[in-house]
């Protein structure tokens, strides 16, 4: 698996000193936050010489980027990030499904809607990762076995992210079994608990919540995955640089040796 991390987690810092932090904890592979209102590390508003900029500080960094992430439903904002993206030679692109849960019109539009955006996704080289999200109508297992049922679709695979899973009240070692090759990205975080709200920062480092990371680990092995798998810690835009640096090295630690433990 490739071990990387999400620049969300340094949204009050600049991409390159997100890159140069990433890197110094121990990283080889990064995402690139895309996300409108959060964190825009690599911005719409760039264009695609603004990326290729981006993509030659991944590799000064002696970083691979893997993954965007663009976290939209809107096919124009996602045609451009997939621009963004192939321009760098990024060919995963993650989103949420919207809608509501629990809501069969809504599910049913959210559907209907992924289609579109898998199809923008081909057009630009790319393949778009869905990932069930707490409240969203793609949000556990279930509904995200129903969305590849009814998607039959080259450019779509599920993003599995055990803390939304295990927040949904999943087990995520036994959703990766079922899931097995759609998976084709991963968000790695832990949670205090499965309250809906994720928590705050300290609370989301892999190894200090109550989610059973080896476990999903091993499921992901188990069912053939070699794919990113990158640190998505949310809410530390106030962080200081050494904090958010902390959290992503700790987690660098950690999860390297879980994954040496897999052997």
């Amino acid at each position: 698996m490739k071990l990387g991390c999400n620049t969300v987690l340094f949204a009050g810092f600049d991409v390159q000193e997100a890159l140069d932090q990433i890197a110094f904890a121990g990283y080889e592979y990064v995402e690139l936050a895309a996300i409108k209102g959060m964190c825009e590390h690599l911005s719409v508003d760039q264009g695609t010489r603004g990326a290729e900029e981006v993509g030659k500080r991944v590799e000064a960094a002696g970083l691979t980027a893997t993954a965007v992430e663009a976290a939209t439903t809107d096919p124009e904002r996602l045609a451009r990030v997939c621009e963004l993206a192939a321009a760098i030679g990024i060919d995963i692109v993650n989103v949420g499904s919207g809608g509501k849960s629990g809501n069969e019109e809504s599910t049913k539009e959210a559907i209907a809607n992924v289609v579109r955006l898998a199809d923008v996704a081909r057009d630009h080289g790319c393949r778009l990762a869905v990932k069930p999200h707490v409240g969203q109508a793609i949000f556990d297992a279930a509904t995200a076995l129903r969305l590849t049922a009814e998607v039959d679709h080259p450019a779509l695979g599920l993003n599995f992210d055990p803390s939304h899973l295990y927040r949904a009240d999943e087990d995520p070692d036994d959703v990766a079994r079922q899931w097995g090759p759609r998976i084709i990205t991963s968000h790695f975080r832990d949670c205090a608990s499965r309250e809906r709200q994720v928590g705050p920062p300290p609370t989301q480092v892999p190894g200090r919540g109550t989610v059973d990371i080896p476990a999903a680990l091993r499921a992901l092995k188990d069912v053939g995955y070699a794919g990113p798998l990158n640190l998505e810690v949310i809410g530390a835009a106030s962080y200081t640089l050494p904090q958010a640096t902390s959290i992503a090295a700790e987690t660098r630690g950690y999860l390297n040796r879980c994954l040496q433990e897999l052997g």
